[in-house]
């Protein structure tokens, strides 16, 4: 997401910009989005769902994808148990993509990681770049033609061992050398069960920011529910330091309720454009937090650690309509991630499951956005 040359660090500075007050922003992300998407957007395995997109440019021009992949015969809950990244290349962002190589492939129970891999993040800083992404294991009694439902417990073993990891390398093409242990465990100064979903960024003041996934304290699979934080670290390998205990997102204090949500919000990425951070967050758990219902929201910060709802707060709903005129409605298309140019978003990057589609695998949407004036 991030382009090889970035900011200037400041010399062992973690913080980032001031905490000054911010005046509404004019950015609206729904402008930017064509009004109707070419079908070529679309990237797809006939054979595999796909998820998680994540996208880099090389000094020489070639794009690089990479994303979650399982086979369509295992089921689309088997990201939890059976998920791998791979990798495809374009000489353009918006495509055509043509895959290459898987970049992190299944690897065993004797690893922290070693049967699910997804939720890619990409930044290159230093020559070198950093593939952050969630990892688990399950049952030693794993098979690679065997995938749980959501409806068995041992798909929540898997679940309930999500962790941050992170792989570099000097090249998306590898080889990629992954951490011995999670980059982020779950603890007292993390968040409870699980930690999932990581977004990495370069602090405008130095240093790195990551956002990511995590549970409240509570009972249950959701406990308190899902919420996010943001931690910070000097270096790209971390340690990451968790900024508060306060989430980016309580949905309660928004609405003036007491209701329990399972999210808060969901998926997520952030960025820093002009005089603030952006970020774009998926509200999918009923009361929601505008009258836009399930869809993706825009929320920005002074600081990158103190975040509310920007003024023009929708930036997609779970609707595509199509070149031809044609519309369809999806039951997920969530995963955002982005493409920077100039410091300004250039691709969009989604996961897509149509509705009413059960048996239809997933797949990427890269979409081109309108240039900003």
């Amino acid at each position: 997401m991030i382009p090889m040359t970035r900011r200037a660090l400041l010399a062992g500075a973690t913080a980032v910009a001031g905490n000054a007050a911010l005046v509404p922003s004019t950015l609206d992300f729904t402008e930017l989005i064509p009004k109707r998407i070419p079908r070529s957007a679309i990237f797809r395995d006939p054979e595999a769902n796909l998820w998680d997109p994540a996208m880099v440019k090389t000094p020489d021009g070639e794009f690089h994808l990479l994303y979650s992949s399982w086979s369509k015969s295992l089921g689309f809950d088997a990201w939890a148990t059976h998920a791998e990244i791979k990798r495809a290349t374009a000489n353009r962002p918006e495509g055509p993509y043509r895959f290459r190589d898987k970049a992190l492939p299944v690897r065993g129970d004797q690893f922290w990681d070693g049967h699910s891999v997804y939720n890619t993040c990409l930044l290159g800083d230093g020559g070198k770049y950093y593939l952050y992404y969630t990892g688990n294991r399950g049952a030693s009694n794993w098979r690679s033609d065997f995938a749980p439902t959501m409806a068995d417990e041992a798909w929540w073993g898997h679940r309930n061992n999500q962790r941050i990891g992170v792989a570099v390398a000097n090249h998306p093409q590898g080889p990629w050398k992954r951490s011995p242990a999670p980059l982020l465990d779950t603890g007292p100064d993390t968040g409870n069960g699980i930690t999932a979903v990581p977004n990495v960024i370069a602090g405008e003041g130095g240093g790195f920011l990551l956002y990511y996934k995590t549970l409240a304290a509570g009972p249950g699979r959701f406990g308190g529910g899902v919420v996010h934080y943001v931690a910070r670290a000097k270096s790209p390998m971390g340690p990451f330091t968790r900024y508060s205990n306060k989430p980016l997102v309580d949905k309660r204090a928004i609405l003036g309720t007491t209701e329990k949500f399972n999210f808060h919000i969901d998926d997520h990425v952030e960025w820093f454009q002009q005089d603030r951070y952006y970020g774009i967050v998926k509200d999918h758990d009923a009361p929601f937090m505008t009258p836009h219902g399930r869809s993706l929201l825009l929320m920005e910060s002074p600081d990158g650690l103190n975040w509310g709802l920007s003024k023009h707060v929708l930036v997609k709903d779970f609707n595509v309509t199509w070149e031809d005129g044609a519309t369809q409605q999806f039951e997920r298309l969530e995963m955002p991630k982005l493409y920077l140019e100039d410091g300004k978003p250039k691709i969009l990057l989604l996961a897509a499951r149509a509705a009413g589609q059960p048996q239809a695998p997933s797949f990427l949407l890269i979409i081109r956005l309108k240039d900003q004036h």
